[in-house]
């Protein structure tokens, strides 16, 4: 299928100037989203308040999120909490009182769509015809007065018969009134909806691509440091320390972006941009040897484990899910510790003495795919480095990126992570949400 920005494109030579398309990015990863706010677009739909929290927290501000999908009555505290721009999917007079009574609370209007049904399938919802018109007056008359009524939405019939489609969209149209919005349409029927009076149309699949719902999570590839080990802070202070001893100014900052070598590799292309030269084997080795001991003196010789890996790991493991690490590290005493202080939770380890090139060089990654024997689409990466992302989504893996460092999240994003997550609490959620759909 073609990128995000072209099959825009090709939506949008259909779509009259009148005529809202919002983007159905539910289960879409955070990089397909930016892709299609980076064309331009800025109206989003998504189905789930739990989602809809993380992706608010990762996206630009001034994206217009849609509530699209089934809404819960015990949801609308958090949902509210995130002001979205609509709510299309209000289909009970129950729920409507949960949202006036909630938006009062916090002290604003939520503007809202009545979902009214009108397709041949007992599964859709909303209201019926019928209820539409004394709604429509009750909450225009103030009955509701946080709740603003900006029209309806609905959903045609499962199937192909353009009549019943026609039949659906028309049906609902004519309910409409004086209203503004009228919300109907998706991939596989919006020219139908828009030659019948739509003002909105929900496009998913279309866009983003099908969605594959029978993926599997199977194996899950975790960096080591600053992903388990709470190790970078000392890593970083510690190569600062020795490279200048031994004539190679060099930074915290510098080293955080240069995370995922291996140690040969940052101490020749260091020597390299400051002298045009090689490094002698006898001072990369003094380099590690006098780093080394920096290190585990700072130390102790075990730095700690990220804050809640342990239970992501504990998760993964009761779900039967392979955890590995793939490393670009070679100080042995953290790699021997890895299964004695995970509960021996890993399948197995990749380090640099298992790979002739090291990060970004996608080498470490594929190794490990190979090893585990899945398909690419039933694996997944945990990085916190730029580096390590380049790497991973060099080898075709999808890629978390969890920020637990002192680089801005934009240095992760540059290397095109599919999502950027602040820390392991909210990588527990997101692998707890991936594992329920």
């Amino acid at each position: 299928m073609a990128g995000v920005a072209e099959q825009i494109k090709k939506v949008r030579a259909h779509i009259p100037a009148h005529v809202t398309l919002v983007c159905v990015s539910k289960f879409q990863p955070v990089s397909a989203i930016r892709e299609a706010y980076e064309a331009g677009e800025r109206h989003f739909g998504e189905s789930r308040v739990q989602e809809l929290q993380r992706k608010v927290s990762q996206l630009p501000a001034n994206i217009h999120w849609h509530f699209i999908g089934h809404l819960q009555t015990n949801k609308v505290r958090d949902l509210l909490k995130l002001r979205p721009y609509l709510i299309h999917s209000v289909d009970s007079e129950h729920l409507l009182n949960a949202i006036n009574a909630e938006a009062e609370k916090q002290g604003f209007v939520q503007d809202v769509l009545l979902e009214v049904h009108v397709a041949k399938e007992e599964t859709k919802s909303g209201f019926s015809p019928s209820e539409i018109s004394n709604l429509k007056s009750e909450i225009i008359n103030h009955k509701y007065p946080n709740t603003r009524l900006l029209g309806l939405m609905t959903m045609a019939t499962n199937t192909e018969d353009e009549t019943e489609i026609r039949r659906c969209f028309n049906e609902a149209h004519e309910l409409i009134g004086d209203l503004p919005v009228f919300s109907a349409g998706m991939s596989d029927d919006y020219p139908i909806a828009i030659e019948c009076g739509a003002t909105m149309i929900r496009i998913g699949s279309t866009i983003f691509g099908a969605r594959d719902y029978s993926r599997k999570l199977r194996a899950v590839f975790f960096d080591q440091d600053g992903v388990l080990y709470n190790s970078m802070p000392y890593h970083a202070a510690s190569w600062a320390w020795a490279m200048t001893k031994h004539g190679l100014p060099y930074t915290e900052m510098e080293c955080y972006r240069n995370e995922g070598r291996t140690s040969t590799g940052v101490i020749q292309e260091h020597h390299q941009q400051m002298f045009g030269t090689d490094a002698t084997p006898e001072l990369i080795e003094a380099i590690y040897q006098d780093k080394s001991a920096h290190f585990t003196e700072m130390t102790g010789g075990f730095p700690g484990i990220i804050p809640n890996v342990d239970k992501v790991l504990e998760y993964l493991n009761a779900h039967g899910i392979q955890c590995w690490v793939v490393t670009g590290s070679g100080q042995r005493n953290l790699i021997n510790a890895l299964n004695k202080t995970f509960n021996n939770v890993f399948t197995g380890i990749i380090s640099s003495f298992d790979v002739t090139k090291g990060k970004p060089d996608p080498e470490p990654y594929l190794k490990a795919w190979e090893k585990s024997g899945f398909k690419k689409e039933e694996c997944m990466v945990i990085e916190n480095a730029p580096l390590g992302v380049r790497a991973a989504k060099a080898a075709g893996l999808y890629t978390i990126a969890v920020n637990t460092g002192i680089l801005p999240d934009s240095d992760l994003w540059n290397e095109k992570a599919d999502e950027v997550l602040p820390n392991m609490q909210a990588l527990l959620d997101r692998i707890t949400a991936i594992l329920s759909v």
